[in-house]
């Protein structure tokens, strides 16, 4: 592929130069453990950034947002960065921006009440029943269900709600982020008893660029490209439960 071409170039000469093409950059992060954790500024995401900030010599300048800010400032051109986005996700927005190597996966998966789990192989497998997922968050591989009324979909405010109305039997079945759920699973001692699911929806995701640092782009995709090799952004997602 030309961009891993261009990209494992640009980290030899980033190498051979060190600190001499180092930029400062805005990244917008908003709290969503175990990606963003806002009480102590860790989670993946953190993790990932001083990696690649201990590789390129470039600052990157971290801030937490409501999560409708961020969209808003990167269009604006006040924000460089917005880690975890899958392409299709921002393509009507006014700036989409560019997107570098993807380092990761946003992957959506059914979390059962305790007793209540079931085979999902595709989306006619949940025809008839209720299941609860996040308010304005849109799941086109469950559309045409809804849309027919042939799946009761409940709607809770966030992922974290939904799984402690599932602890308490108040849902039989709910969607959300399988790291997410990975992760309050080895939290919260009462949701030990639910049971993940299978796979609903799976994307790539990069990180979003601004496009006046285009020119910067190869050398974080060839930084993305020798993490991913050494087999360090999966430990990274290990280190908070997370197994992708």
């Amino acid at each position: 592929m030309k961009w891993l071409t261009r990209a494992a170039c640009a980290l030899c000469f980033t190498c051979s130069m060190p600190g001499a093409l180092a930029e400062s950059f805005t990244v917008g992060f908003y709290d969503y453990p175990p990606m963003m954790i806002a009480q102590d500024r860790s989670g993946i995401y953190q993790d990932i950034f001083d990696e690649l900030a201990r590789l390129t010599g470039d600052r990157f300048d971290i801030e937490y947002y409501p999560y409708p800010r961020i969209g808003l400032l990167f269009n604006e051109g006040k924000l460089d960065i917005e880690p975890g986005v899958y392409p299709g996700w921002v393509q009507k927005q006014a700036t989409p921006g560019l997107f570098s190597a993807p380092f990761g996966k946003v992957v959506d998966v059914l979390v059962f009440a305790p007793h209540k789990a079931f085979s999902v192989r595709q989306p006619e497998d949940l025809r008839g029943k209720s299941v609860g997922m996040v308010r304005g968050y849109a799941y086109p591989e469950l559309a045409p269900l809804i849309a027919a009324g042939q799946l009761d979909r409940r709607n809770g405010l966030n992922e974290q709600q939904l799984l402690g109305m599932l602890a308490k039997s108040r849902f039989d079945q709910v969607i959300v982020n399988k790291a997410v759920a990975q992760y309050n699973l080895l939290q919260v001692a009462d949701y030990r008893q639910l049971k993940i699911g299978d796979v609903i929806s799976s994307y790539d995701v990069s990180m979003r660029i601004h496009p006046k640092h285009e020119a910067w782009l190869d050398r974080l995709d060839a930084a993305i490209i020798q993490l991913k090799q050494q087999g360090t952004i999966e430990r990274i997602y290990a280190r908070y439960g997370v197994h992708l």
